[in-house]
């Protein structure tokens, strides 16, 4: 018999050769975000720095239609917030997508929706030790690239060229960072909203089966693809290792799971030690490391799903569906078959 679910959490270790995210800075100098967790301090990203580029990347690579939006200015005509269009919010089809999965907040009609997509952010798994770069405008004054130079005015020309000239000074940082994702299917495309009021939870409007089906498709596959635009860099975040599932509770189990001692070496039996506890060991749990990440020698003995961490994720896809009571299934026809 097929197994209900309600909720897809991953916890995922990537690499990064760059920083993930930035300060607003200071004068010329860029800071990188991060925070104190225990005794170090680590780089990290926000939540919007995340799901900014899951939009971006769910419109260009998978087509989805982004909301409209509307800019509510005050008297002196300037921006006090953007949301979506009320078409946008109320709506159970394509153009709904983005107002269901990210959620939104109408403040002038006191509307809202919790988004069912729920991010822990990017943490670098090891400390912040402060190295800086220097930036400067040095192909712009080559003077063997043969341009001319002018005055403000872009009339009179300069003489006086400086040789070089510090832009900036940049807090750098690469390694290992680790981030969850959890996503409460039951709530998944599915309309709160009508005609300006909340539907009460029997009211509810449903996305079509196979829309809701494929949403779940492109978040996942965004997550096996999700790519970082920072200071002219584009870095792919591929999933190194994952833990997680489909399960019964809408819980993060994994989230702070992933440990690499200085060796690099992961520790997997913390993901186990979690499948114990909680007694997941009958549900649809996902334990996949890449081989090219080392293992503590006390964990090689412990039986991975598998040593392809993206196509566990994209698995996930395959085998849930949506059955006729609108709630969410593990199909084990076709997880058997995934198996084969």
């Amino acid at each position: 018999m097929d197994k209900r679910v309600s909720c897809v959490t991953l916890t995922i270790l990537t690499e990064s050769p760059v920083p993930l995210s930035y300060d607003q800075g200071a004068g010329n100098y860029n800071e990188i975000k991060k925070y104190h967790y225990g005794n170090e301090v680590y780089a990290k990203t926000g939540v919007s720095t995340i799901t900014y580029e899951m939009r971006k990347q769910l419109h260009k690579n998978n087509s989805w239609v982004l909301s409209d939006i509307v800019l509510n200015k005050d008297s002196k005509k300037k921006v006090k917030n953007v949301y979506p269009t009320l078409e946008s919010y109320e709506s159970a089809n394509e153009k709904g997508l983005e107002a269901d999965v990210f959620g939104y907040l109408v403040p002038s009609k006191q509307l809202s929706k919790t988004s069912p997509l729920r991010i822990i952010p990017f943490k670098s798994v090891h400390p912040y030790r402060n190295d800086v770069q220097l930036i400067t405008n040095r192909g712009f004054l080559d003077r063997d690239l043969d341009r001319k130079y002018f005055d403000k005015d872009e009339k009179s020309e300069e003489a006086d060229i400086p040789k070089t000239q510090a832009l900036a000074n940049e807090e750098i940082f690469g390694g290992y960072y680790t981030w969850t994702i959890t996503i409460e299917l039951d709530r998944l495309g599915v309309l709160e909203v009508k005609d300006g009021k909340y539907l009460l939870p029997d009211e509810r409007e449903y996305f079509s089966k196979e829309i809701r089906e494929e949403v779940l498709k492109d978040i996942l596959d965004v997550v096996t693809k999700l790519t970082r635009d920072i200071r002219h860099e584009k870095v792919l975040l591929k999933p190194l290792a994952v833990f997680g599932g489909a399960f019964e509770n809408t819980i993060p189990y994994f989230w702070n799971d992933i440990i690499l001692d200085e060796e690099n070496r992961l520790d997997i039996s913390n993901p186990f030690n979690t499948i114990y506890s909680y007694d997941l060991n009958d549900e649809m749990y996902v334990v996949a490391v890449d081989n090219r990440l080392k293992l503590n020698e006390d964990d090689l003995n412990k039986k991975l799903t598998s040593i392809f961490p993206v196509k566990e994720i994209k698995k996930l896809g395959e085998i849930l569906y949506v059955g006729e009571d609108n709630c969410w299934y593990v199909s084990e026809e076709r997880a058997s078959k995934n198996e084969d």
